[in-house]
C-alpha cells in the first residue's frame, strides 16, 4: 500500500470523529439517530483502516472468490467498509438538504433561545470545511481502497474442473 492512501485514511478518519464528535459538544443536541450511529461506526473502521501495519502478520487477509484465491490488504478492505458507509451517509444527508431546499421535503423549524458555548461559536465557522474535506476524503478514500483491492486482482491460485 502506497503512503498516500494512510494519509487519506488518516484525514477521512479526524474529519469523521470531529463531526461526529460535533454532535455531543454542540449544546443544542439531539437524538441519537441511525444516521450518527452509522457516522460513527464508518468512522471507527475508518480509523482501523488507518492505524493498521503495511506489513506485518496480520496486513493481509486471504479470500476466496469465484474459485480464486486471493490475497488483499487488511487495511484496504477495512477502508473500503468504513468509506463506503460515510460516503452512503453523507451522500443521503445531502439529497436530503436539496431536498428540503427545494420543498420536496417539508419540515417544522423551532425558534428557541439557547446561549451559545464557545464550542458553538466555532464549530460554526469549521464545521463546513471540515464537512467538504470529509466528503472529498471519504470518496477519495473509497477510490483508493477500490483501486488498491483491483490491483490485487491477479489470483494467485485459480481451481478448473479437471477434464
Amino acid at each position: 500500500m502506497f503512503i498516500p492512501a494512510k494519509v487519506v485514511y488518516w484525514v477521512a478518519a479526524l474529519c469523521g470523529l470531529y463531526v461526529s464528535f460535533a454532535l455531543f459538544l454542540s449544546s443544542t443536541r439531539g437524538p441519537i439517530t441511525i444516521f450518527t450511529a452509522g457516522m460513527w461506526v464508518g468512522t471507527i473502521v475508518l480509523l482501523i483502516a488507518a492505524l493498521l501495519p503495511q506489513r506485518g502478520k496480520y496486513s493481509y487477509i486471504d479470500v476466496t472468490i469465484r474459485n480464486s484465491y486471493r490475497v488483499v490488504s487488511t487495511a484496504a478492505v477495512f477502508a473500503l467498509l468504513g468509506s463506503t458507509v460515510t460516503t452512503i451517509l453523507l451522500m443521503y444527508g445531502i439529497a436530503k438538504f436539496v431536498a428540503f431546499r427545494l420543498g420536496y421535503v417539508h419540515g417544522k423549524v423551532q425558534v428557541g433561545i439557547y446561549r451559545p458555548t464557545v464550542f458553538d461559536r466555532l464549530n460554526v465557522l469549521m464545521s463546513k470545511p471540515i464537512f467538504l474535506m470529509f466528503l472529498i476524503s471519504s470518496v477519495a478514500s473509497l477510490v483508493i481502497a477500490i483501486i488498491i483491492l483491483r490491483r490485487s486482482g491477479a489470483p494467485a491460485v485459480t481451481e478448473t474442473s479437471g477434464k
